[in-house]
């Protein structure tokens, strides 16, 4: 676990060289908020993008820890391009569990980016509950009507199809009842709306309202009503696949900061080599390499088919805790520079503060680990 085998160390060289040269695009994204879609294109053209996807749908099969490898390179130059790529995958994973082989052709073309999916599952009363959503679909003349709102739906304003779930049955709070449908992004009666955050933009987050969306029946992936169960696993795996964007944009801040406190030089010597400086960026050096151990142990567990939902809790609260404190403390140790819009430091600090809400709060998190200390 604590040596990754040289497949994964080949493929976290590609990755991290694909992030530094994408690092200007992270910018551009931010000051535009658009341009996600570039990113997803751009490793999918590489054969980057399907890391964690089985071999039978067209991915390179390396698993979660190649996934949290991933999205710690991008996230060290942009948490806006690794929530990117997250969106992308969770979608996958999506159609890989609640679909599995009928759902084949359209994770290839996922993989290689030939199709842009948005997840439309958050809503205005439903967020980290899935079971309590409201949007519906109802059968009516051999078609499906879809009608609900969604909200902070990643890569909505230019994805191709957003997977959504609708209740096709039952009663709010039900988890049965449950389905997944793929529905074409131009349909008519979707709107989406693209929403202005403080961090994590260009990343496509969108409010969506679907009016009357017609679908056919073929449009359901997996069977009817049977969708709860795969959302979940794939979400909590998903979860973790967050954690290393936290660990990235943490690690991302704090190299700036040490490259800049050995050079910055005040009263005839380095920033480094004041005591207090040095001690609090040797704790938050320590913060980031357990944040990564934290991560990397539930995507090994995830790997060997245990069902580490505490342990994928337990990293997303740790890394989105430690991408806070180590880009404060890089926002502070760059003095004015890091207050100044386009700095490095001063945009992985906004995306930080999103990582303690996207993906199930901190809070939940906490929830989720105090369950298992209940049993």
């Amino acid at each position: 676990m604590f040596e990754i085998s040289k497949e994964l160390q080949d493929y976290q060289y590609k990755i991290r060289e694909f992030a530094q040269n994408n690092r200007d695009l992270a910018n551009y994204m931010d000051m535009s908020n658009e341009g996600g879609e570039k990113i997803l294109k751009e490793l999918g053209n590489k054969d980057l993008l399907g890391m964690k996807i089985p071999t039978k749908y067209g991915g390179l099969g390396l698993g979660e820890i190649a996934f949290a490898i991933a999205t710690e390179e991008l996230g060290a130059e942009g948490g806006n391009i690794a929530h990117t790529l997250h969106t992308q995958l969770n979608a996958l994973q999506l159609l890989i569990s609640i679909g599995g082989d009928s759902a084949k052709d359209l994770i290839e073309d996922g993989v290689k980016a030939r199709k842009i999916f948005a997840v439309g599952v958050t809503e205005p009363e439903a967020g980290s509950d899935v079971a309590s959503l409201r949007t519906t679909a109802k059968l009516e003349g051999g078609k499906y009507v879809i009608n609900g709102e969604k909200i902070f739906t990643s890569s909505a304003s230019f994805a191709d199809e957003i997977l959504v779930l609708a209740r096709t049955s039952g009663n709010i709070g039900d988890r049965e009842g449950i389905t997944l449908f793929r529905v074409d992004a131009k349909s008519p009666g979707v709107q989406v709306q693209k929403l202005d955050l403080i961090g994590m933009r260009g990343a496509g987050v969108s409010y969506v309202k679907l009016n009357n969306v017609e679908v056919s029946k073929d449009s359901i992936i997996g069977k009817e009503g049977d969708a709860y169960k795969g959302a979940i696993k794939a979400l909590m795996i998903g979860r973790n696949g967050y954690a290393g964007i936290g660990v990235g944009i943490a690690r991302g801040a704090l190299e700036a900061t040490i490259d800049r406190v050995n050079k910055r030089v005040q009263f005839k010597k380095p920033l480094i080599e004041n005591q207090w400086i040095s001690f609090n960026l040797a704790e938050a050096y320590i913060e980031v390499e357990a944040s990564r151990l934290l991560t990397w142990r539930a995507a090994y567990l995830f790997d060997k088919g245990i069902e580490a939902l505490t342990e994928a809790s337990m990293a997303k609260y740790y890394a989105a805790k430690t991408a806070i404190n180590v880009t404060r403390l890089a926002v502070q140790f760059h003095g004015g520079q890091g207050l100044i819009k386009g700095n490095k430091v001063e945009r992985l600090y906004r995306d930080a503060k999103i990582m303690e809400i996207s993906e199930g709060t901190n809070e939940m998190q906490l929830i989720a680990v105090t369950r298992y200390l209940k049993r």
